[in-house]
């Protein structure tokens, strides 16, 4: 099976009316996977674990952040994607795969959809699970087909800062934390399962608020800095000689 929307380095191996299944040539995914995830070996143990996977994954849908959250994958496509995984799990070749699937919208179901895209890899101790896309609203200009809605378009994995998803189990479920990168490390689009060279510590069950990455400039200033501060606070007239002085005495007591 194929499709002409897709690069020769995916190719079509499984699909329904909601759901296809892609097989995605190594060439592909290591050049746009994270690099510490593009290194790890991967083999066919863990596919049995997807849908359990699948299943403490809930995702935002309303405007308000950590409100309203919903499952991502409905139930009802919960046992075909079970099937593929037992399948590939037989494999002797192990293989990096791409699932998308779709839902209809009610008000119009011919025309608009959502659209979720989603690579997995198995390693030997448990998955990794990469979203491109999660609940894209996607609207056709005419009843669409399957080579409408399954286009896809390769792209690198790149982070979410955003608190998209929200994880059930959290004890070997957890949001990706690349240790590369000093500044937005945690990738709110990566789920890891029970893989230890990528489990945070703890293990990340959310995409963390704004004041937990950022803490109060207070918690992070040196003295030096603090002592700068307050004296523009004194020319500034901000603050009287009196507090200055309190305040300069304790900053002193914390070297």
């Amino acid at each position: 099976m194929g499709c002409s929307s897709f690069s020769r380095k995916i190719k079509l191996i499984d699909s329904s009316a909601s759901i296809a299944f892609f097989e995605v040539e190594e060439e592909e995914w290591k050049k746009i996977f994270p690099t510490e995830i593009s290194l790890l070996k991967i083999n066919s143990n863990n596919f049995n674990e997807l849908t359990t996977v699948l299943k403490s994954i809930q995702y935002k849908r309303g405007v308000l952040a950590y409100e309203d959250w919903d499952v991502l994958v409905p139930e009802a496509y919960l046992p075909e994607i079970q099937k593929f995984a037992e399948k590939i799990g037989k494999n002797e070749e192990p293989k990096v795969y791409l699932c998308i699937f779709k839902l209809d919208d009610i008000l119009s179901p011919n025309v608009k959809i959502l659209k979720t895209s989603f690579y997995f890899l198995s390693t030997e101790n448990g998955l990794v699970l990469l979203f491109h896309e999660m609940n894209t609203n996607i609207t056709f200009q005419t009843q669409y087909s399957f080579e409408d809605w399954v286009i896809f378009h390769p792209s690198p994995i790149q982070p979410i800062y955003r608190p998209e998803l929200w994880l059930r189990d959290r004890q070997q479920t957890s949001l990706y934390k690349d240790k590369s990168r000093s500044k937005n490390a945690i990738y709110g689009n990566i789920i890891v399962f029970n893989v230890p060279e990528l489990m945070p510590n703890p293990p990340l069950f959310r995409y963390p608020k704004e004041d937990e990455i950022n803490p109060p400039l207070e918690q992070w200033k040196s003295v030096p800095e603090k002592l700068k501060a307050l004296e523009e606070m004194r020319k500034n007239k901000l603050i009287t000689d009196g507090e200055y002085d309190r305040k300069k005495t304790e900053l002193l007591k914390e070297f």
